[in-house]
């Protein structure tokens, strides 16, 4: 009888102690866990018990506000090589305009050859920086980056575009005025299919070329319903300055002076019309000067409003991991103590299981 009770007594006990043990180690691998992934409660979804919820919702969240603030970073990036490029053009419109000064008096044949000269050597430098690359794309291709907005610079300058533009200077030994000249370049750049790529530009008219080149500006995802437009398309500009002597795109009358103006060798200032010549397109290169500047502010402006927009995703975002964290996380000092706790309550249990292989029935008694 004696030994019945005692067994049944230490078995009864020992299934106690068995399943205490059990539940300790199993509390010690999930603080030795939480101990080494600095807090976070558990390893599964499961395990993070009524949280769980919380952080399904979240986690996407997160996911997503990081997406937006990487589509800023591309095109802060890109804006900053458009930049650099809008200043080399600013640059290059504000030497001609200096250089047509420079020979506005009295001027021989061959310091007008000179500026004419320079001025094709600008030309072929423009329809270079036109096809500024920032590594990924062409930033002046727009939506199209992947295709060159100018298809073959180095013939820009020569090609039969330029050539047709630069002879219309020949009209003013005619007679025919300045204006008639500005006019007659004017249309012959809008017409123009072969400097330009055609997803930029369209040879149907001013007014239409300007409408597509606006329609390909690049647009990124920033929030919820929010997208920003950026960066500049080489032939984009303003329908309001379309004119019999200008094309509404600033770089596309840029390109149109210097042409010209190139195509003023062997003039002098003793040539029919030359002094109203270098006044208008003087005029012109200050207007379109102007312009390019207007687009490098305006570029200036993209560039903050997308700063002041990643500032507030990064707050977004911060506050999104806090709550995260919060969700899935425990404090690692109460982790600390919790898991010496159980170290102590398991080395008790099992000293507790070692003394009873020698209790008798007494002992229990």
């Amino acid at each position: 009888m004696s030994t019945s009770i005692g067994q049944y007594g230490a078995s009864a006990a020992n299934l106690v102690l068995s399943s205490a043990v059990q539940e300790l180690t199993n509390a010690q691998t999930t603080l030795a866990w939480q101990t080494s992934s600095h807090g976070i409660t558990a390893e599964t979804f499961a395990g993070l018990g009524s949280s769980r919820s919380n952080v399904f919702e979240l986690t996407p969240k997160i996911t997503q506000v990081k997406a937006w603030q990487t589509n800023i970073t591309n095109a802060q990036n890109s804006l900053t090589v458009t930049a650099s490029a809008l200043k080399q053009i600013v640059s290059l419109a504000q030497s001609m305009a200096t250089n047509l000064l420079s020979i506005g008096g009295s001027s021989s044949t061959s310091t007008v050859n000179s500026v004419s000269t320079e001025a094709t050597s600008s030309l072929s430098q423009l329809a270079t920086i036109l096809n500024t690359s920032n590594g990924t794309g062409y930033v002046f291709a727009g939506q199209s980056a992947t295709e060159a907005p100018v298809k073959d610079p180095s013939s820009v300058a020569s090609g039969t575009t330029s050539t047709q533009v630069a002879d219309t200077l020949s009209l003013l030994a005619s007679g025919s005025s300045m204006d008639s000249v500005l006019q007659q370049a004017t249309s012959l750049i809008n017409a123009d299919s072969s400097i330009f790529s055609s997803t930029i530009s369209s040879a149907t008219s001013a007014t239409d070329s300007l409408s597509q080149a606006k329609s390909q500006q690049t647009s990124i995802v920033t929030g919820d319903s929010t997208s920003s437009s950026y960066g500049v398309v080489a032939t984009q500009g303003n329908t309001s300055d379309v004119s019999s002597t200008s094309t509404g795109s600033p770089i596309k009358d840029l390109m149109r002076d210097m042409m010209l103006v190139s195509g003023m060798q062997g003039m002098s200032s003793t040539s029919a019309g030359y002094s109203d010549m270098i006044t208008q397109l003087h005029t012109s290169l200050v207007n379109t000067t102007n312009q390019l500047i207007s687009m490098e502010t305006a570029v200036g402006a993209q560039q903050n409003a997308l700063t002041a927009r990643s500032t507030l995703l990064t707050n977004t975002t911060t506050a999104l991991q806090t709550q995260l964290d919060n969700a899935r996380t425990t404090d690692i000092g109460q982790v600390a103590i919790q898991s010496a706790n159980v170290q102590t309550s398991l080395k008790a249990s099992f000293m507790l299981i070692a003394d009873m292989k020698d209790m008798s029935l007494a002992n229990y008694l």
